[in-house]
């Protein structure tokens, strides 16, 4: 298996690298990936707007067996709805990870879907003041300046699925 994988800020090649290591598998971007790859392929992408980014065309190019898209909610079943039903995956298993926010990555149309899609969770959270947990602190913390929930913890649902291939 090798993996191939798509990414805007990094969060999804961290996680890509990761487990290639963790894996002893070889890991490409998109780009560099070579013409012609005959090896099953795990493929990772940033979602956005419920899309995982790129696996139209991986599918199209390569034997997708398994895909893992990369965001910026936690991990719910919710997620998980959305991403099966916005992403054709070939029969492939579908895995999520949260990943992070780097506004500072990003152009100003994205940073304006980002907080036009966010704003009444952090429209929620501020009227909270001094009443917020130190969770919805955190929350808040991040919707507004970024940051990152990659860790390698993560990767196990996926580690756990490809052994079994």
């Amino acid at each position: 298996m090798v993996i191939i994988y798509h990414s805007n800020t990094g969060f999804t090649r961290q996680y890509a690298e990761m487990l290639a290591k963790a894996e002893k598998l070889k890991a490409y971007s998109a780009d560099e990936a070579p013409a012609g790859l005959e090896e099953p392929v795990f493929f990772m992408g940033p979602l956005m707007a419920g899309h995982i980014t790129g696996l139209d065309k991986a599918v199209k190019r390569y034997k997708v067996k398994g895909v893992c898209g990369v965001g910026m909610s936690p991990a719910s079943q919710q997620v998980m709805d959305l991403l099966a039903k916005s992403n054709y995956t070939a029969g492939g298993a579908l895995f999520y990870l949260q990943g992070g926010w780097a506004p500072e990555k990003v152009g100003w149309v994205k940073r304006r879907m980002v907080g036009a899609a966010t704003k009444s969770i952090r429209e929620g959270l501020q009227s909270k003041g001094s009443r917020r947990s130190p969770e919805e602190d955190q929350q808040l913390n991040f919707l507004i300046h970024g940051g990152s929930y990659v860790a390698y913890e993560n990767l196990k649902p996926v580690q756990e699925w490809m052994k079994t291939l």
